[in-house]
């Protein structure tokens, strides 16, 4: 599971790449009741302020939870790298970059699950999943790119500060199929106010896929039931895990055929 640098590949890719098609049902939200919605914790400047709401399926199952990885030496003094369901975490990165159009920022989150169970096609431990909000020179959130750490279910939402003429050819601006699921085709900011909006995202049971994104007054967000405050740290954080002792180690493998990869 590779970290990945992203850049606004969007514009430039045609829809047919971006819409697979798929049987794609419109997404059932369970009951408020039945959520957990983590929310970052404030004071964090514009990490707080972009950071996505993320809601999680049937959260009385553990690997349904966004936890912290984790690392410990076991009675043999074998390291041992894990997520920690009992503690989130959300880690953050700031990258820039330039295109013809103008200079553009990256806020890339990342987080990180115990398991996906077994049977299902990305099954195994500790894998995690990025939201990259891609902002323009005023500041304004243009686009959400989303991907697992494994590189799959990549997916791309515009929003409407993203002027038309940047999306692909016939982009359907109602809904996507994304290999299965469907998703916005557009996040629409009606009012052009960030301050008090809030972007949603909503996992799947399991595979921890997302099936929906909208947007919500961050108020009504706040009255939510079952909130978590999630932890931000930086993402460099991931390299240098605490273990007994006061010594470190890295979230990833350093070398050989799986360097790059989560432990």
């Amino acid at each position: 599971m590779k970290t990945y640098r992203f850049k606004l590949i969007f514009f430039l890719l045609p829809a047919a790449i971006l819409i697979l098609p798929s049987c794609t049902t419109l997404p059932q939200r369970p009951p408020e009741e039945e959520q957990k919605t983590f929310i970052a914790e404030k004071g964090k400047e514009i990490f707080s302020r972009f950071a996505p709401v993320f809601i999680v399926e049937k959260p009385e199952m553990s690997y349904n939870l966004i936890g912290a990885p984790s690392a410990k030496i076991n009675e043999k003094g074998d390291e041992r790298i894990f997520v920690d369901p009992g503690r989130a975490a959300l880690f953050y990165e700031k990258r820039t970059f330039e295109t013809a159009d103008g200079k553009y920022t990256n806020l890339i989150y990342r987080v990180h699950f115990r398991k996906v169970p077994s049977f299902n096609l990305t099954a195994g431990k500790n894998g995690g999943l990025f939201i990259i909000v891609t902002l323009n020179e005023e500041g304004e959130p243009v686009l959400y790119t989303t991907v697992h750490t494994c590189g799959c279910y990549l997916a791309f939402v515009p929003t409407s500060f993203l002027p038309c003429e940047m999306t692909p050819p016939k982009w359907d601006f109602r809904r996507q199929a994304v290999l299965g699921e469907s998703l916005p085709g557009i996040l629409n900011f009606k009012d052009k106010q960030m301050n008090s909006k809030k972007v949603m995202i909503l996992f799947r049971d399991e595979t921890h896929r997302i099936m929906d994104m909208w947007i919500e007054d961050e108020n009504k967000v706040m009255r939510r039931k079952n909130r978590v405050e999630t932890e931000l740290v930086p993402l460099e954080a991931l390299r240098r895990l605490p273990v007994e002792g006061g010594e470190t180690t890295s979230f990833f493998e350093h070398e050989g055929s799986r360097k790059g990869y989560v432990k």
